[in-house]
């Protein structure tokens, strides 16, 4: 594919933060009402894994040359497409997407931490200053609709804790795969190799489900679920990660609570408020910190 520029890389990152912030809210319309978390888990990996496979043959074809490449691709299947998944949506249904949201945004700093160890990535201290704005921008954000720890949901905010931590992860193993494949060519075997390992977590459910009793609407809730955050989402982040660290793609992370927040702002006819302005400067003075490229030293003659 054609080289992205920084800017390109940095638009996909936005385009997949405004889809995985909207499915915060999307996603509570169907669980757990409508379908369990497992169900709904096993028609997203399964959606995705099929649309990944139609756009990977039809377009690049490429095949993985390393047999040992497909022990990372099984790896990065596991913590971004089966495990993280499966323990994020039981999470959600059990917490607010309030309170999944704030959690969330602990990610990036597990990226920065593990990019360091495993990639040997620099952490430099403007990269360290750009991730807490960030942080803090997020968390500000998210703290006017009010974050209620003690209220019942401690397990729930464990499991989305372990989902960040857990896609933190296949982050770190991705990045290696996407640097010698195609991404249509990594996002295709990691969904695929996703399917048996949801399909027997979620056999119990799906074989229990009365599918005739969920609404229209909510079929569209979860069809947004699998072709934008399924499907797009890890797309828009496998396609920007060609260019980009794996740090710097996990910051887009803080980009979610503001985007809830904008849609909130439109739908229901919410008025600014400073903090959210002053919040999200913060979370754009971040961006452009991590952004910023140090430039070699001259060699002296």
């Amino acid at each position: 594919m054609a080289k992205l520029s920084k800017l390109q890389a940095h638009l996909f990152l936005v385009g997949a933060s405004i889809i995985y912030g909207c499915n915060f809210v999307v996603s509570k319309l169907a669980m757990p009402d409508y379908i369990t978390p497992f169900a709904f888990i096993f028609l997203r990996i399964l959606g995705g894994a099929i649309l990944f496979t139609l756009l990977h043959t039809f377009t690049v074809k490429e095949k993985v040359t390393d047999k040992k490449d497909f022990l990372r691709l099984l790896l990065a299947a596991l913590f971004g497409a089966s495990f993280n998944q499966l323990i994020f949506y039981e999470g959600l249904a059990q917490t607010s997407a309030i309170n999944a949201s704030v959690i969330v945004v602990s990610s990036p700093i597990i990226v920065l931490t593990l990019s360091s160890i495993f990639l040997k990535e620099k952490v430099t201290p403007l990269k360290i200053i750009g991730i807490s704005l960030g942080f803090i921008g997020a968390v500000l954000m998210i703290g006017l609709n009010g974050i209620a720890f003690h209220s019942g949901s401690v397990q729930g905010d464990i499991m989305v804790l372990i989902n960040a931590s857990l896609y933190s992860v296949y982050l770190i193993i991705s990045k290696p795969l996407l640097a010698k494949y195609h991404p249509f060519t990594v996002t295709k075997w990691t969904f695929v190799f996703a399917v048996p390992f949801v399909t027997v977590m979620s056999w119990n459910d799906i074989t229990t489900m009365n599918w005739e009793s969920i609404p229209l609407p909510i079929w569209g809730a979860i069809s947004y679920a699998i072709v934008f955050t399924s499907f797009l989402a890890y797309l828009f982040y496998a396609i920007a990660m060609k260019v980009v660290n794996a740090s710097t793609a996990s910051f887009y992370i803080y980009f979610q609570p503001m985007v809830a927040t904008v849609v909130a702002i439109l739908v229901f006819d919410e008025t600014i408020k400073m903090v959210q302005v002053i919040a999200a400067a913060l979370i754009f003075s971040g961006v452009y910190l991590i952004s910023i490229k140090k430039k070699p030293k001259e060699k002296m003659n």
